[in-house]
C-alpha cells in the first residue's frame, strides 16, 4: 500500500491504494466528472502534492507543489504510462520522477484571454465563492467557467483556474490569523445540534431556497418532523457580510408546529455563542447578525 490520499473528481478520497489501484486511476481519467486526481502524502496539506488534468484522451497537465506559489512546477506528458510513473515514484519517495518530465515554473496568476470586463467579472464571482469557503479550488473555478458561457464572454477551465489561484492563496494568508473557533464554526455546531432533534438540517442546501424546499424530501430522514437550511444564495450573502438567513419550517405530515422549530433554530444558534433576531413569527426567516463568516477553505483543490 502507498502512504497516500488520493482525490480523484469522481469519487470520495481514496487512501492508501495499491500500485496497481494508483496506476488505474491515472490511465482512467479523461472522461466526464472523472478529469482530475490529486494526492497527498499528508490529507489536507494544501502546500504538497501531485496532480494532473486530462481533457478525453489529450495529453496529461502534470503540477507538483512542494511549498508556496514560487515552488509549484508543472509539466505536460502525453503516455498514461508515464504519467502513472511519475505519480508512482512521488509516493513512494524516489527522485525519479524529477527528471521524468520536463518541468517548468507554473505560471499561477497571468491569465491571457479574458477582455478586461470579463476578467473583472470573473475575479469577483471567484471571490465570493471562495469566501464561501464551501467548494473546492478546482470547484471554484468550473463555476466561474460555467457563469461566463455559452451565451457571455466565454473563460476558459484554465483560465478560471489561474484566477482562482491567486485569490486562493490571499484567502489561505488571510484564515491563518482567525481564531481556533469561527462564526461558521458555531453555525455548524448548532446545525449539528438540531439535526438530533429530528430536523433535517441542511448547510449551503441547494442554489435558493425555493430549489431547497423543492428537494427536502429527498434528504429527509425518516422520523424528522421538520427541517431548518440555508441555501448556497444565503451563504453568498453572508460571506459578503449581510448575515445569515436561516428557514425552517415542519413537515405538513408530521403534526409539528413551525413557531417551535423556530425556537428550537433560535435556541440551537444561541447556545453555540451567536446573536440571534427574531420576532417569533414563523412566516419570517432566522436571522443570524452581525456575523464574521470566516469559513475556513477545504483542503483539496
Amino acid at each position: 500500500m502507498l502512504a497516500i490520499t488520493v482525490q480523484t473528481e469522481s469519487g470520495p478520497a481514496l487512501a492508501r491504494p495499491s500500485a496497481d489501484e494508483l496506476a488505474a486511476l491515472l490511465r482512467r481519467i479523461g472522461g466526464d466528472d472523472d478529469h482530475f486526481a490529486v494526492v497527498e502524502r499528508i490529507p489536507g496539506a494544501d502546500q504538497v502534492f501531485l496532480q494532473t488534468w486530462r481533457e478525453g484522451d489529450g495529453p496529461f497537465a502534470v503540477e507538483h507543489r512542494d511549498g508556496g506559489p514560487e515552488r509549484h512546477f508543472e509539466a505536460e506528458g502525453a503516455d498514461a504510462g508515464a504519467v502513472a510513473g511519475v505519480f508512482l515514484a512521488w509516493a513512494r519517495g524516489t527522485e525519479s520522477w524529477r527528471t521524468a518530465l520536463d518541468w517548468r515554473p507554473a505560471d499561477l496568476y497571468s491569465t491571457p484571454g479574458p477582455d478586461p470586463q470579463t476578467r473583472a467579472a470573473a475575479e469577483a464571482r471567484a471571490r465570493t465563492d471562495i469566501r464561501t469557503g464551501c467548494w473546492t479550488a478546482e470547484e471554484v473555478a468550473q463555476g466561474v467557467c460555467d457563469a461566463f458561457g455559452p451565451d457571455g464572454s466565454p473563460v476558459t477551465v484554465e483560465q478560471a483556474r489561474r484566477i482562482v489561484a491567486r485569490r486562493w492563496q490571499e484567502r489561505l494568508a488571510e484564515q491563518a490569523h482567525w481564531p481556533a473557533e469561527t462564526d461558521p464554526d458555531r453555525v455548524a455546531r448548532a446545525f449539528g445540534a438540531l439535526a438530533s432533534q429530528g430536523l433535517t438540517a441542511l448547510m449551503n442546501f441547494a442554489c435558493c431556497s425555493g430549489c431547497a424546499l423543492s428537494e427536502l424530501a429527498g434528504e429527509r430522514a425518516e422520523g424528522d418532523r421538520g427541517f431548518v437550511f440555508f441555501p448556497y444564495q444565503d451563504t453568498a450573502a453572508a460571506a459578503d457580510g449581510h448575515g445569515l438567513s436561516i428557514r425552517y419550517g415542519a413537515y405538513p405530515d408530521s403534526g409539528a408546529d413551525s413557531a417551535a422549530i423556530g425556537r428550537a433554530v433560535t435556541a440551537a444558534l444561541t447556545d453555540a455563542g451567536l446573536p440571534v433576531v427574531w420576532n417569533g413569527d414563523p412566516t419570517k426567516v432566522v436571522e443570524v447578525t452581525p456575523l464574521r463568516w470566516h469559513k475556513r477553505l477545504p483542503s483539496g483543490r
